[in-house]
């Protein structure tokens, strides 16, 4: 009997041992789903994750080309730097292709607009340059391991602005990357005004071509064409992407120095 009661009261102590651990565990996955649901959907806005790939500069095209007014671009290795003088006013990602060429569509889930992007030219080369007048052209391709689209990259001097415009004929959507810098701040109508750390937005299609945001360079940044879908995404560090649902996107740079505003 003595030897009865034992069993039963181990099997008792295994039994509550169980029942706490399952407790613990449900408690601890409704404590995660709370802390990642909201995380997950708060970065689920419908923008597709358009990742750069290597870049590719041919000796000739290297080096800085003046815009006049002491505007300048240079391209090296790692990409495009835009400045006046000595001061940086923008870059393009740094060690990665400054352009990215997508094909897809745009569709509605919900009432909310959503990018399906169903493949990707990530690779840039970048062949050549010249000059029309004030306008420098480089010349090159985008590229994956099969195929391939022209590549034209624009820089034209624009009533002291720096206007970055990146064709490729053939895609659906094209992506601009920039370099990251702190204090990325939405300027309103066009986008919130409050820091747009570790998020994607979409542009207001409303808005006619104003400047997007700025950051800690002091300088203001314009995406375009109008009238087409656009989208910021900073959910990656170190770039900063512009979707622009057309073969050609365009970001300007405007040297206009703002107060950051905080979270």
């Amino acid at each position: 009997m003595v030897d009865w009661i034992r069993a039963r009261a181990r099997d008792s102590e295994v039994s509550l041992s169980m029942v706490a651990l399952v407790v613990s565990c449900v408690a601890a996955l409704g404590l995660g789903l709370t802390t990642w649901v909201p995380r997950a959907l708060d970065r689920d806005v419908g923008i597709a994750d358009v990742e750069p790939g290597l870049l590719e500069v041919a000796q000739g095209a290297r080096g800085v080309q003046s815009l006049g007014a002491g505007l300048s671009v240079t391209l090296y290795d790692s990409g495009f730097r835009l400045a006046r003088d000595s001061v940086v006013l923008a870059d393009t990602v740094t060690r990665g292709a400054p352009v990215t060429a997508a094909t897809g569509r745009l569709t509605e889930v919900g009432g909310e607009q959503r990018e399906v992007v169903t493949s990707e030219l990530p690779f840039v080369r970048i062949d050549a340059v010249r000059r029309v007048g004030d306008t420098v052209l480089y010349s090159g391709v985008v590229h994956d391991d099969d195929r391939s689209l022209p590549l034209r990259i624009e820089f034209q001097p624009t009533d002291g602005r720096i206007r970055m415009e990146a064709a490729v004929p053939g895609a659906d959507m094209v992506a601009i990357h920039l370099d990251w810098r702190p204090a990325t701040t939405g300027i309103a109508p066009v986008l919130p005004e409050r820091n747009l750390k570790a998020k994607a937005y979409w542009v207001d299609p409303t808005v006619v071509e104003q400047p997007a945001f700025t950051w800690v360079l002091g300088t203001d940044v314009s995406i375009g064409p109008v009238q087409v879908p656009r989208a910021v995404d900073l959910r990656q560090d170190g770039r900063i992407a512009a979707h622009v649902w057309g073969p050609r996107g365009v970001v300007t740079v405007t040297d206009t120095p703002r107060d950051p505003v905080e979270e």
